[in-house]
């Protein structure tokens, strides 16, 4: 049986992540929601989650900013921006962070099932991850010094010459732990304390 696709809805309004919520679960989707974008960003990061749809204007955290650090952060998360303060600088700026729909409020239930179903649809449709090769990378970079030196330092073109789909690379490069024990499998001590030196790397 293949697991719902999990989805992240932040919004402040009560009213639109009961909606989101409510639709999206007829569809068949594991939704979590968060009322702020701080809880949000703690959730994304903290999780993996295949699509992530976030409001732009929230008291405690700026909507950009949360789709930013998730972008930068958990870069095979897809997005979709909710949004009843649509311009078209911020319409730009969602483009070119790569989020997947921009929907204005108030949407209809048919509108968000399918900007989402869209969403869902194309992160699905990238290569194959191949989860021996993703864990023979860790592996031979928490045992191989010299080769996780220059993966730390190089990130993707260290990887550049394996068979690996986008997904994967982003992990490794990322240090995206819960996405790779998801799609992977568990980690070793080993492997996992490579990540974290990833993850904590200033080197992107």
């Amino acid at each position: 049986m293949v697991a719902a696709r999990k989805v992240l809805v932040v919004d402040d309004e009560p009213i639109v992540t009961k909606s989101c919520r409510r639709i999206l679960a007829v569809e068949g989707y594991d939704v979590q929601t968060a009322q702020s974008g701080q809880e949000g960003l703690r959730r994304a990061l903290s999780q993996h989650f295949d699509l992530l749809v976030t409001d732009l204007k929230m008291p405690d955290m700026d909507g950009m900013e949360l789709v930013q650090t998730v972008r930068r952060d958990r870069p095979q998360t897809a997005v979709v921006i909710i949004t009843g303060y649509a311009t078209i600088p911020s319409a730009v700026a969602a483009t070119r962070l790569g989020v997947s729909d921009y929907i204005e409020k108030p949407f209809t239930p048919e509108q968000i099932v399918e900007a989402v179903n869209k969403a869902v649809a194309v992160r699905h449709e990238e290569p194959q991850i191949e989860a021996d090769m993703v864990k023979s990378v860790l592996t031979q970079a928490s045992r191989d010094p010299s080769f996780g030196l220059r993966l730390l330092s190089e990130g993707s073109r260290t990887l550049s010459g394996l068979a690996l789909g986008d997904q994967a690379k982003a992990a490794i490069v990322s240090g995206d732990i819960a996405w790779i024990e998801k799609h992977c499998g568990e980690l070793s001590p080993q492997e996992r304390q490579w990540l974290q030196r990833r993850l904590e790397s200033e080197t992107w």
